[in-house]
């Protein structure tokens, strides 16, 4: 039972961790200031993505010796639409106006001098189509300086001129194909459970389990990261002793845990926040059931005090960041994993590899997320039970372990200390 002087003592500590991290510029600017900025710029995401595209000026000269592509290049670039199947050439605003000039040219001898042109920025683009055994190619030059929009309007249209010159020639009406195989008119839509209905993005949701894991990979590692320094540089100038003076080190270890969990909350408050509030902007806010964020919650916690006991405990060992590195190392290959694994897991969160993973710690909480966000068929109650339990063992045994070893080497100086004398720490009296 923790006497009330204890508890003082170590809130006491805990305020002092969280004041000099999260009431500091740097981390106000990072971790509020910003997101209240994005928050800020919710509303004005369709002014800033929707503009209108400059104009295609200049001129488009067409090497084609048969004539015949030239001919349907002209009329395929002064079309709205592009070839057979594709999608439209600028999807971020309103179509490309064309008002260049477009030239047929059926001597390739001209060639040098057209590439001489091109390269002074005298023309907007050079076609130049070959015809060999498999039928008519081309090939599209444009300036150093050609828009983006501009080069994928030429090569949409030169894919079309293409196609509408292999259908002429088949005997067939291009025109009348391109309206029966067109895309048009298939939109799908998503019903929430309320019965609200919105457009379906399958992209975005791919991503928003991404969006889940690694907002709690940001909340905590900003802040683990935060109590791995604090640690090295309270040891190196001494302030350690100084505090040691006054607290046990468990007391110390506790406190400096629960203030940097205080850091972790406030970054997943403020960019989940905005999060949120963007899903909702865009009216894909059903697309994260309470569900999911209640397992958030859950694992969110898990998540930190595992990966914070290992910074403590590698902090209080060494008296340099640069001495971290080595035994940080393999720590952090183990946390890859999901950033590694993200793609396969949301395909199919219920295949082995996501199941295996998500029973390892210290990747388990964000692989879990993963699953939990990602699966189209529930995650069976009991797998994800049993998760949660073999990670909260996992966290007790990383806890004890790390208090052991921050026990020992918060007082040590001298030479950094190898894993091997780390397990030593650990299992001394």
């Amino acid at each position: 039972m923790i006497d009330r002087n204890c508890a003082r003592r170590i809130l006491a500590i805990a305020w002092r961790e969280f004041r000099y991290t999260a009431l500091t510029k740097a981390f106000i600017v990072g971790a509020i200031a910003i997101p209240l900025v994005m928050f800020a710029a919710i509303p004005l995401i369709p002014m800033l993505t929707k503009s209108t595209p400059k104009p295609l000026t200049g001129r488009v000269v067409v090497i084609d010796a048969r004539g015949a592509v030239a001919k349907a290049f002209q009329t395929a670039l002064q079309n709205k639409e592009v070839a057979i199947g594709k999608d439209r050439d600028d999807p971020f605003g309103a179509p490309i106006e064309v008002q260049a000039q477009i030239e047929c040219v059926q001597q390739t001898t001209s060639e040098p001098a057209l590439r001489q042109q091109l390269a002074q920025g005298e023309l907007a683009a050079l076609v130049l189509v070959v015809r060999d055994d498999q039928g008519d190619k081309a090939q599209v030059l444009v300036p150093s300086a050609s828009s983006p929009r501009h080069t994928r309007r030429l090569e949409s249209a030169a894919r079309e001129a293409l196609i509408r010159t292999r259908v002429s020639e088949a005997g067939e009406d291009y025109d009348r194909l391109n309206t029966l195989l067109r895309s048009d008119g298939v939109e799908t839509s998503r019903i929430s459970p309320q019965g609200d209905q919105a457009r379906e993005s399958a992209e975005l949701r791919m991503l928003i389990p991404a969006g889940f894991m690694f907002l709690l990979w940001i909340a905590i590692f900003t802040s683990a990261n935060y109590l791995l320094t604090s640690t090295i540089e309270e040891k190196s100038s001494r302030v350690m002793e100084v505090l040691l003076s006054a607290v046990s080190p468990m007391e110390l270890l506790t406190g400096k845990l629960l203030g940097q969990a205080g850091v972790s909350l406030v970054m997943l408050l403020m960019y989940g926040g905005v999060a949120l509030t963007g899903l909702g902007a865009i009216a894909m806010l059903d697309v994260v059931p309470i569900a999911h964020i209640i397992w958030f919650i859950i694992w969110f916690p898990i998540a930190y005090f595992m990966v914070a006991a290992i910074m403590a405990s590698i902090g209080s060992a060494v008296s340099d960041l640069r001495e971290a590195q080595s035994l940080i190392g393999p720590a952090m290959l183990a946390l890859m994993v999901p950033l590694i694994l993200w793609l396969p897991i949301v395909e199919n969160p219920n295949g082995t590899l996501a199941v295996v993973f998500s029973f390892i710690p210290p990747a388990s909480p964000f692989v879990n997320v993963l699953r939990l966000t990602a699966a189209t068929e529930p995650v069976p109650l009991w797998e994800s039970l049993l998760a949660v339990a073999v990670a909260i063992a996992s966290v007790l045994a990383l806890m004890w372990a790390g208090a052991r070893i921050f026990r020992v080497g918060v007082l040590m100086q001298g030479k950094t200390p190898t894993p091997r004398e780390l397990l030593r720490w650990i299992w001394a009296r």
